[in-house]
């Protein structure tokens, strides 16, 4: 064999062989390549003296194991050994321990611990997990079948309402679960609950009905209770009780306290008005009351047609009380009247004959004129007792175009709390359309403003009797869905009635 053909077959078979080492780089990685071609070299330099001319390939293939892979094809399992070199299992092994026994420990205080939020709202904890959930108890003071029934209406929600002892009453077996916000009493939602017996029934108000939380006014915003108390004591004021001829201490407030800004609406109007009454009138019969029309307040009694009388009117005034009715042929016009059956006197009477309008009718004279209109028409049919009247509100009627005038009877300059009288007055016309209030209304019986306790006495025992508290409620001049319920300082109490302290005992005075 010549040289010439002897380094052929070492070419040849160099050939070969660096084409097995391509394939079998390709399945098996770049480790099972740089091995071939390290025993390749081995071989070579045992077997055959290298000739100076011929050379092995380029050194791309001897140098793939520390390259980035640029020639062979990304493999899966190319990245183990790169990680090994760069973090060597000596070192990450305890870091990755660690790292995984702190987040265990972490997880376990979740069960332990409340998960705090960061501002944002988000948990700082990735998988918190909940404490269970513990069911509801009942309260000590309320009935089992009670309990068990707003069970059933409140669902899941029970642990959102709490019972309202001020408007719950165990002897009547009502009990008012009100819903909770901000840990204050939502008094516009909740459940009223009533055993009777065996049977209970329930009524809601708003019931479950989904709350916009952010409507509610943060309750630390509040006034401090001692300057809501304060207010309320600016309000007291001394008043007579007709119906119990009683001179008491009341809470002249005219709704809530505001408990962002201490705020309270009085009776603001307290102008007082001097008045000489006529005196008591009375009529016999319906021809009388219809002569008494037509002399004194100038209606057209004779366009008029006598309807009916009633001493009972199917049960909607009282038995005493004796009702005359007239009325026009187109039925456009009418007048009515109640007398006391018993003796004949007066106490209301009311016109109706002008059509209603949608706009109101602007006041075509200063308001003060028809306050003096009304307290000289009402002062014909006033006790002659009654020296004085105090304006008590003033009020516009958003459909027809008229003003109500509200008075309070007085004496020695205190008001008669229960003795409202109102006249109402066309605008347009100027005419008194209605009048209405207890018209026998008599000072004689009412005792003087004499060895009567301190005010601060009269306040303090108010205040037990009937604390403030600070609670939402709904406005009840705004509607809608988004209106923000008002944070107030209120009054609670499980009776309709007023409340008042006796000035001369000390006792509590309710009417």
């Amino acid at each position: 064999m010549t040289y010439l053909q002897n380094d052929l077959q070492k070419r040849a078979r160099k050939l070969r062989q660096q084409q097995k080492l391509l394939v079998l780089s390709k399945a098996g990685g770049v480790a099972a390549a740089a091995f071939l071609v390290f025993s390749l070299a081995n071989m070579h330099n045992v077997g055959v003296e290298k000739p100076q001319t011929v050379s092995l390939p380029p050194a791309e293939v001897v140098e793939l194991p520390k390259t980035e892979q640029p020639i062979l094809p990304k493999q899966p399992v190319s990245k183990e050994p790169t990680v090994q070199k760069t973090n060597p299992p000596v070192k990450t092994a305890p870091k990755e321990t660690s790292k995984a026994r702190t987040e265990q420990v972490n997880k376990n205080k979740t069960n332990r611990e409340p998960i705090s939020q960061t501002p944002t709202g988000e948990s700082q904890m990735r998988h918190p997990v909940s404490p269970p959930v513990s069911p509801p108890v009942r309260p000590p003071n309320i009935p089992a079948p009670v309990w068990t029934h707003f069970q059933k209406i409140a669902g899941g929600n029970v642990n959102q309402y709490q019972v309202h002892s001020s408007l719950s009453n165990e002897k009547t077996g009502q009990y008012y679960f009100t819903r909770m916000v901000n840990g204050i009493p939502y008094l516009d939602s909740g459940y009223l609950v009533q055993a009777q017996g065996e049977k209970t029934q329930s009524l809601a108000l708003s019931g479950n009905k989904q709350l916009n939380t952010q409507l509610f006014t943060d309750p630390a915003k509040a006034i401090p209770m001692g300057q809501a108390q304060q207010a309320f004591a600016d309000s007291v004021e001394l008043a007579y009780v007709g119906n119990q001829s009683k001179l008491v201490y009341f809470p002249g407030l005219f709704g809530n306290i505001n408990a962002i800004d201490g705020t309270v609406r009085k009776e603001e109007q307290k102008q007082l008005i001097p008045i000489t009454p006529h005196g008591k009138q009375y009529v016999r019969d319906e021809k009388e009351a219809a002569a008494f029309l037509s002399k004194e307040l100038q209606l057209p009694m004779n366009e008029l047609a006598f309807q009916y009388d009633s001493s009972n009117n199917n049960g909607i005034r009282p038995q005493n009380i004796t009702f005359y009715q007239w009325f026009s042929a187109n039925r456009q016009k009418s007048v009515s009247m109640d007398v006391i059956t018993d003796t004949g006197q007066i106490v209301s009477y009311n016109f109706h004959g002008a059509e209603e309008s949608s706009k109101n009718t602007p006041d075509p004279k200063p308001t003060e004129a028809y306050i003096e209109s009304a307290s000289l028409f009402l002062q014909k049919f006033l006790d002659k007792s009654i020296q004085q009247l105090r304006v008590k509100d003033i009020i516009r009627n958003s459909s027809r175009s008229v003003i109500t005038i509200q008075f309070q009877a007085m004496h020695h300059d205190i008001a008669i709390i229960d003795r409202t009288f109102e006249i109402s007055i066309d605008l347009e016309t100027e005419q008194v359309v209605s009048m209405d209030g207890d018209l026998t209304t008599s000072t004689d019986t009412l005792p003087e403003p004499v060895n009567v306790i301190l005010r601060e006495t009269a306040i303090e025992r108010l205040l037990e009797e009937g604390p403030l508290e600070l609670v939402y409620a709904n406005n009840p001049g705004l509607s809608g869905a988004n209106q923000p319920p008002q944070l107030i300082y209120t009054i609670i109490k499980k009776e309709t009635t007023r409340t008042g302290i006796d000035a001369n005992t000390g006792k509590k005075v309710i009417w």
